[in-house]
């Protein structure tokens, strides 16, 4: 297998939405080459490079331009299909697996040129996602993505959707390309609850909240900051933990003008090894993302995060692919109807009633361990692979 990523060998997602998987999958392959676009080459690369390779994983990392100009992501498709092409005739790969946009476009060259499928591991709508972002400006250059990326959906052997609202959406669409819905899942043997035989629910009392990720474009600091507000108005000892990178000024600015105290706000950043740790001394985790019809075929990681460790979620659901689905058919969560504050406290209040279910924290967990583990992952991808090779 061929497999291609954008983004780093080092970046937290290629970690464990990548590597993890491959190291599992290994048994499924003879042999797996991994290409990855690199901002900036690691300083431990080779070091890097021997322990994957002790592992079964040959990683090559390219040097990738930065920025979204059409000149840097044709670079990085020429200079991609140029290796791939290569690794390609050295190995005798015979199945690529395009993680995201960039990648899709290297893998479908790549599949016209040689005998190996393309299976393309969509992420989510990659044109949309970067024109509600503001990635994309022009409307000629998201008409050229969109085309780009009608062209993958069309032409690929088979597809990866994150959700069954992904799936329904290309399929609405006309797309004919067979789907395999795989979410974003987790190891939920690194996450789960402090104490994995304890089904114990939260306490109604200092209500412990915690939002992990991105507070940034896309995301919804307000709508975070206003369910803290929630419930401080039912219990005056409820903290809020934010674990982000992303600008502190700005949240504070946010928190401030929902009448939130910052004391009782504590604001960190954490290696991917280290959010376990957090989010076994929260309560409820929040998951607050923009709308869009980008986010229609979004899987949040840090929904299998929070479940995984037992951690019910109070979430918006409109146009988050399956998130409002998992929640109510479950019973692990509350769905954010209204952004305002009435909504946000009716959502402390349906929160508080779940937290009063001692059954609550060990649904959540067999809903990770059933729905979001690995091992699924790993199994309808396995099963994805086979199904391409059967199909030549």
């Amino acid at each position: 297998m061929l497999y291609i990523a954008s983004g780093g060998i080092e970046e937290p997602l290629i970690v464990s939405q990548v590597l993890r998987y491959l190291q599992r999958l290994k048994t499924t392959f003879d042999t797996c080459h991994l290409i990855t676009l690199e901002r900036c080459m690691p300083k431990q690369s080779e070091a890097i490079k021997r322990e994957l390779e002790a592992g079964g994983i040959h990683w090559h990392g390219l040097r990738s331009a930065a920025g979204l100009r059409m000149v840097n992501l044709w670079r990085d498709v020429f200079n991609g299909y140029r290796l791939g092409k290569k690794l390609i005739a050295e190995h005798r790969l015979n199945v690529i697996h395009a993680r995201s946009f960039i990648p899709g476009n290297i893998g479908l060259r790549l599949a016209k040129k040689t005998d190996a499928r393309l299976l393309y591991d969509m992420r989510g709508f990659w044109s949309e996602e970067k024109f509600a972002k503001g990635t994309i400006k022009s409307k000629a250059v998201l008409g050229i993505a969109r085309s780009m990326e009608r062209r993958l959906f069309q032409k690929a052997d088979a597809l990866v959707s994150l959700t069954h609202a992904g799936d329904e959406q290309l399929c609405g669409d006309g797309v004919k390309t067979p789907i395999h819905v795989i979410p974003c899942c987790v190891d939920t043997e690194l996450f789960q609850p402090k104490n994995s035989s304890d089904g114990a629910s939260a306490s109604v009392e200092n209500l412990r909240l915690i939002s992990v990720g991105s507070l940034g474009p896309g995301y919804l600091p307000e709508a975070v900051m206003g369910l803290f507000e929630a419930a401080l108005n039912v219990d005056s000892a409820a903290s809020l933990q934010l674990l982000t990178r992303s600008d502190a000024g700005r949240i504070r600015q946010v928190a401030d003008q929902s009448n939130c105290d910052w004391n009782r706000i504590q604001m960190s950043a954490a290696e991917p090894d280290e959010v376990v740790r957090f989010l076994q001394n929260a309560d409820v985790g929040l998951c607050m993302i923009q709308p869009s019809k980008a986010k229609i075929a979004s899987s949040p990681t840090k929904l299998a995060e929070y479940l995984a460790c037992g951690l019910p979620v109070i979430a918006n659901a409109e146009m988050i692919g399956d998130v409002g689905a998992i929640l109510t058919k479950n019973r692990v969560g509350v769905v954010v109807d209204r952004f305002d504050q009435a909504g946000f406290a009716d959502a402390i209040k349906q929160l508080l009633v779940l937290l009063d279910d001692p059954k609550l924290s060990q649904r959540c967990r067999e809903t990770a361990v059933e729905q979001f583990s690995v091992d699924v992952a790993v199994a309808r991808y396995s099963q994805a692979y086979r199904q391409l090779l059967s199909s030549q």
